[in-house]
């Protein structure tokens, strides 16, 4: 139990950072200042598109820092209460999920926003990354449900 308050405050912290991180680099391109400016005058074609493209890419990365954070308070709750797998975590998960395919796909396609090019990337790891979350998804639910059963039937 000890590693896990640990390994939470320190997730916490990571996405805290991840959270500073993110904000202070999207400041820095919506300015043109950085690696990738976003070209805002080259934006005469696809203005709508591009605008809904980088609200999605901002949306899903504020999503995914909401999320683990909620997750890792309801672990931490969790705990006060010796839940290890507390079931408020389930459909956070899967909320992750959706979140991170929309960013990968997002992500993959950040040229959009930084160069004229309108072609749209679509890779394997669009799919694999969410499966893979999919199916620890499933699992913690699964654990979620029989730690509930064992503490009932105890």
């Amino acid at each position: 139990m000890k590693s896990i308050r640990i390994f939470c405050y320190i997730a916490l912290g990571l996405s805290l950072c991840w959270g500073l991180f993110w904000f202070g680099n999207i400041l820095l391109s919506l300015f043109g200042v950085g690696d990738y400016p976003f070209q805002w005058f080259d934006w005469t074609e696809h203005k709508v598109f591009k605008i809904v493209f980088f609200v999605a890419y901002s949306l899903s990365i504020a999503a995914m820092i909401a999320l683990c954070v909620k997750m890792i308070f309801n672990v931490l709750k969790g705990m006060r209460e010796n839940m290890v797998f507390p079931k408020s975590n389930v459909k956070l998960l899967f909320w992750f999920v959706v979140a991170d395919f929309i960013f990968l796909l997002a992500y993959n396609n950040l040229h959009v926003l930084y160069s004229g090019l309108m072609e749209i990337h679509f890779n394997y790891t669009n799919i694999v990354t969410p499966f893979f979350l999919l199916f620890f998804a499933f699992m913690y639910k699964i654990a979620a449900d029989a730690v509930e059963e064992n503490n009932l039937t105890i």
